[in-house]
């Protein structure tokens, strides 16, 4: 028996990874802007079609704190390192006020 769903053609497959990494970039993207201040939330709501993504609750600001690190793992991942010095700073900034 194969690993995968026989439902679930090969490109069906490929193209939800694709989008499924669209998503973590834009969600990755989106946090930066708004933890450097860019961006508010609002403004990205205001701006996007439909819905925007984010990989954590805005309405609770402490929980940016638990994804900081993956995040800037993102993008040491994709060599913006301007971007992972920028939230460095940010993440300090969390971890001198708790």
């Amino acid at each position: 028996m194969s690993e995968y769903n026989d439902d679930i053609e090969d490109e069906d497959y490929t193209a939800s990874l694709e989008e499924e990494i669209e998503i973590l970039d834009e969600a990755y993207r989106n946090a930066y802007k708004i933890a450097t201040g860019k961006m508010t939330v609002r403004q990205l709501l205001t701006k996007a079609d439909d819905m925007i993504f984010l990989p954590f609750d805005p309405s609770a600001p402490e929980t940016f704190t638990m994804v900081v690190d993956d995040i800037i793992q993102y993008f040491s991942d994709t060599e913006e390192y301007e971007k992972c010095a920028e939230l460095v700073k940010i993440k300090d900034q969390f971890d001198d006020l708790g």
